[in-house]
């Protein structure tokens, strides 16, 4: 069976990794996942740990990527309105 990890497991398995007083496969081996994953997490610790320290920015940039998406999704919507009235309109006898 699959062992899951919380995401507070993940970070204590990861900060572990980045203080490299034990190898990672060995890191891995005590906690039971495999060491390629545990270099995966100490990898995104070290790329995204400012984000913590950023908290304000890291919202607005999160509220503005959804809107940028929502917007997407409502232009993509209305291209497919069209193209389908266009194909009724073109398939009708």
């Amino acid at each position: 069976m699959k062992k899951t990890f919380t995401s507070s497991d993940k970070a204590k398995i990861a900060l572990e990794a980045v203080k490299e007083v034990d190898p990672v496969s060995k890191i891995g081996s005590v906690h039971g996942v495999n060491p390629i994953q545990v270099g995966l997490w100490k990898k995104t610790l070290l790329t995204r740990s400012h984000e913590l320290f950023d908290k304000t920015n890291s919202e607005a940039k999160i509220i503005t990527s959804l809107k940028e998406e929502r917007d997407e999704l409502h232009r993509l919507v209305g291209v497919r309105e069209a193209e389908l009235v266009w194909l009724q309109k073109k398939s009708a006898p």
